[in-house]
């Protein structure tokens, strides 16, 4: 059995003679200090056992891995320089590989750990070295030597751009190159530290730069792109980023830019219109100046759209009249200058006169509605504008002019403007844009014409053509001009008043109507208002002088008692016109386009009285044929009046006017009464009824021609 002893205490098997020795040997072990075992343990099965020293050896140089922020800790088993195995071991880590404070390990590998391997959790970021001591119950060896050092850093350095120098402008754009853009890089503080820096330009060949700081330089016109990144010492490579550089060493072309219109007057001075083309996003710096001895200007500053369209509205009113010169300038995003471009103008603001000695005509009518002149005067070369307006009318008519040598005029239609006051507004621009103040005038539009008529009037007959009188109305009260004429002469009249008379013409000397009975005299009568409306209306009559008259009259027998003179059916009487009656005067259902007939039952009945008169008698309203006398020779009715025709079925009277001259009475089957007989022929005359006239309207002359002996 043995017994170690550490420190100053001693163990000892049993009493010896050998004491002062051992004590001897003990205190020479004692003075290795807190390092040192000592033990003893009988060296023989004797009695007097012999004492024997053993020491703990150092412990082993530990390997060590990282898996993140932790740390494992392997090494090989301790002894004692006997062979005896030690039975614990403690953890510590160093910050360096020599010198430091030493710190005791952490988690798994705190305290004593009895296996040969251990894991420290949560190590902050470093590259660390470690030891082992390994012990024995309450004794402690020697530290091993310390591990290699090990890095737990996972973290790249972060890279980032700290300088480029020329500072770019607001734009990030360079006008010089080459241009140097300063990477710095960063491990932080538990870190292993930044290795170094690598670059490329515009994808080029990488470049790799010791150390945490790069400078990379950049040169040519262009945007180009600088990519970077770090590397730490344990070889951790941070994320590319990329820098972009713009340079810009070429100055603009000089702006291209017009101002519309060309003049600078009343209606833009205050945001004269200036347009113009330019680099895309330049920077245009327009300025406007005057002549004259109190020179001034006016600058503004635009920006070009991407396309390189810009626009400018200066005011310009500042600026004295007469010439304006621009004068544009552009800079480009990167501040390059061009060259100016110029232009100019004329300023005139300053109003000319308003038009004068406008004419307008007093009224607008239907005469000149449709190109109404309106003229004045006004300076030269100025354009006059001309507005109509009346009222209750919606748009204006409107039109314009030039004044030439100092007058000016133009028509205008205002068919389109109600009737009532017109109201012309004039006014004057000049070749700069100045428009003067308006003058007016006015005049009175009215295209009612009167309304002018001609009574119903009568054809020239024979009885009014020494006194042929036309009438009519006038709502305008206004003379009446007439004019009664035919293809070759005309007979002139007038008339005033609201109903108006010409009071009798003679129309003697016209032509008689040729055909007859063709409307070949014409009349017109014509009136103008105060405006100028003129109305004409025209009607047209027949001429026709020539009374109508009876030419013939003839009996027939219809077979029956041939050449006994007795009245029967089948006979007829015919009545023989010298022209054309009127045949709505005979029967006032008729007209006058063709045949007219009546006939049927009890609608014409032939009357013979005992004096042999004719008469007819039907159921035609107001039938208007007259009598025939048969003659005194004959005795027709023999006893009583004889009555024809009233029955049908073929046995009824007719009556039928051949729609040219002449008339013819058919006897029907008798209705009682006794025919007499005679040989002896007579002359029947006809009595014509009142009112038959020819189509004209002459009566039917009383005059007959010589009777001619006749008879049934």
């Amino acid at each position: 059995m043995r017994l170690a002893i550490r420190n100053v205490p001693l163990f000892l098997r049993r009493p010896s003679s050998r004491v002062p020795w051992i004590v001897a040997t003990l205190l020479l072990l004692l003075g290795t200090g807190t390092a040192a075992y000592a033990f003893w343990a009988s060296a023989t099965s004797s009695s007097n056992a012999a004492a024997a020293a053993d020491a703990l050896s150092p412990g082993s140089k530990p390997a060590v891995t990282a898996a993140g922020s932790a740390l494992t800790v392997t090494w090989a088993g301790g002894t004692t320089v006997n062979g005896r195995a030690a039975t614990g071991y403690t953890v510590t880590r160093y910050s360096a590989a020599t010198g430091g404070t030493a710190t005791a390990a952490t988690g798994g590998c705190a305290g004593t750990v009895t296996t040969r391997t251990c894991t420290e959790q949560s190590v902050p970021g470093g590259i660390w070295y470690y030891t082992v001591t390994p012990t024995i119950a309450l004794w402690t060896g020697t530290e091993s030597p310390r591990s290699s050092g090990t890095s737990n850093d996972s973290t790249a350095p972060v890279a980032t751009v700290s300088g480029i120098s020329p500072t770019p402008n607001a734009a990030a754009w360079n006008n010089t190159s080459p241009v140097s853009v300063t990477v710095t890089a960063d491990d932080g503080a538990a870190g292993s530290g930044v290795a170094s820096i690598s670059y490329r330009v515009d994808g080029g060949a990488q470049q790799t730069v010791g150390g945490s700081l790069a400078v990379v330089p950049v040169s040519g016109d262009g945007a180009h792109t600088v990519t970077y990144f770090a590397t730490d010492k344990v070889g951790n490579a941070g994320s590319a980023k990329n820098q972009t550089v713009r340079i810009d060493t070429q100055a603009p072309a000089a702006p291209v830019f017009t101002i519309v219109p060309g003049y600078v007057y009343s209606g833009n001075v205050g945001a004269v219109p200036v347009t113009g083309t330019a680099e895309a996003n330049a920077k245009i710096t327009l300025t406007a100046s005057d002549v004259g001895s109190a020179h001034s200007s006016v600058p503004v500053t635009i920006t070009a759209s991407g396309t390189g369209d810009w626009s400018a509205s200066p005011d310009l009113s500042s600026l004295n009249q007469g010439t304006v010169t621009y004068s544009a300038t552009a800079t480009d995003v990167a501040g390059n200058t061009g060259a100016a471009e110029t232009a100019t103008s004329m300023k005139d603001t300053v109003a000319p006169a308003a038009a004068q000695g406008l004419n307008v005509p007093p009224y607008v009518y239907t005469g000149n509605f449709s190109s109404v002149n309106v003229s004045g005067s006004a300076e030269t070369g100025t354009s006059v504008a001309v507005s109509a307006t009346s009222l209750g009318s919606v748009t204006p008519v409107t039109g314009t002019a030039t004044a030439n040598g100092g007058t000016w005029s133009l028509n205008l239609n205002l068919t389109s403007l109600t009737d009532g006051t017109v109201t012309y507004t004039v006014t004057v621009t000049d070749a700069a844009g100045n428009t003067s103040a308006a003058a007016t005038k006015t005049d009175t539009k009215d295209t009612v014409a009167p309304v002018l008529t001609l009574d119903k009037l009568p054809n020239v007959l024979k009885g009014n053509v020494a006194k042929y009188q036309v009438t009519g109305t006038n709502d305008s009260g206004l003379p009446v001009n007439l004019s009664v004429s035919d293809s070759a002469t005309s007979v002139p009249a007038t008339a005033s008043g609201s109903s108006w008379n010409t009071g009798d013409l003679n129309l003697a000397n016209l032509q008689d109507s040729n055909p007859v009975n063709v409307a070949s005299i014409t009349i017109t009568a014509t009136t103008v208002d105060a405006a100028g409306n003129s109305t004409t209306v025209t009607a047209k009559v027949i001429k026709d002088i020539q009374l109508p008259a009876v030419t013939g009259i003839t009996l027939l027998n219809g077979g029956g008692t041939q050449g006994l003179g007795k009245a029967e059916q089948g006979d007829s009487l015919t009545i023989q016109f010298s022209e054309q009656i009127d045949a709505t005067k005979i029967c006032s259902t008729w007209n006058n386009t063709g045949t007219q007939t009546l006939t049927g039952n009890n609608n014409v009945t032939v009357n013979i009285s005992t004096s042999n008169i004719l008469t007819v008698t039907s159921s035609c309203p107001g039938l208007n044929v007259g009598s025939i006398a048969l003659g005194s020779n004959a005795k027709y009715a023999s006893a009583g009046a004889l009555s024809f025709g009233t029955n049908g079925n073929g046995n009824a009277s007719s009556i039928t006017w051949d729609g040219s001259t002449t008339l013819t009475l058919k006897l029907g089957k008798s209705n009682g009464g006794t025919s007499g007989t005679t040989t002896t022929a007579d002359a029947p005359t006809y009595t014509p009824a009142a009112g038959l006239t020819d189509l004209a309207g002459n009566p039917l002359g009383s005059a007959l021609p010589p009777a001619v002996p006749q008879r049934f």
